[in-house]
């Protein structure tokens, strides 16, 4: 567990080369099975596909630093969950489909099949080819953004505010190359920025940098 908390804070530690390498390693040490994002006051409910077996449950902004907690390294929220006996149960079909995949000739992309509602699931799959890929759902306030402007706020190299609220994130942490999650995060009606802060294994920029944002529409 310790390797996993090093490789992890490594991650959000570094840039360029040294991202990608940190990168990496935790991509050929760990399965990432995503869960739920939430801020205060909301609660998630997500649905993954696990076998039997132990895995480690834990609080991704405690290895971000000042974005939370910030407990000191060997400090930080890890708890192992043990999976028994897996249980086919019926699950409501999702709303709603997000896929994360590499298309030719443009980049990394957020495919959208079926309609976002309020209090139905929404299936996040990464389809992405040897890429870790999370999906982050942000509000937006004003009717006027567009596309354009997510991908502006991603090419600013200069702090600037985004055209979202950063403060209301919903949505779901990285999943490993081919991993579906489904959950059910507390979305209003509205629009919303999907956005991916994962940095690519290529150039350490994050994903939405190279186009993979998209506006979706809760109705």
């Amino acid at each position: 567990m310790a390797a996993f908390r090093t490789r992890l804070r490594r991650i959000f530690a570094t840039e360029g080369r040294e991202n990608i390498e940190a990168t990496k390693a935790l991509m050929a040490s760990a399965e990432l099975y995503g869960g739920g994002f939430t801020h205060v006051g909301t609660d998630t409910v997500f649905t993954l596909d696990l076998e039997a077996g132990r895995y480690l449950v834990l609080e991704f902004l405690d290895f971000e630093g000042d974005r939370g907690r910030n407990p000191a390294p060997g400090q930080e929220y890890i708890r192992i969950l043990t999976v028994h006996r897996p249980r086919n149960q019926a699950q409501t079909p999702p709303a709603a489909i997000v896929t994360a995949r590499e298309v030719p000739g443009l980049g990394p992309r957020f495919d959208l099949c079926g309609n976002p509602k309020p209090n139905r699931p929404l299936r996040y799959v990464n389809h992405m080819r040897g890429q870790v890929d999370e999906l982050v759902l942000y509000p937006i306030a004003d009717d006027a953004v567009t596309e354009a402007d997510i991908q502006a706020f991603f090419d600013d190299t200069t702090p600037s505010p985004p055209p979202f609220d950063i403060s209301r994130w919903l949505g779901s942490p990285p999943l490993s190359p081919g991993r579906t999650a489904t959950l059910t995060p507390p979305l209003s009606l509205g629009r919303y920025a999907a956005v991916t802060w994962v940095t690519s294994i290529h150039d350490a920029r994050p994903l939405s940098a190279h186009g993979q944002h998209r506006i979706l529409t809760v109705a």
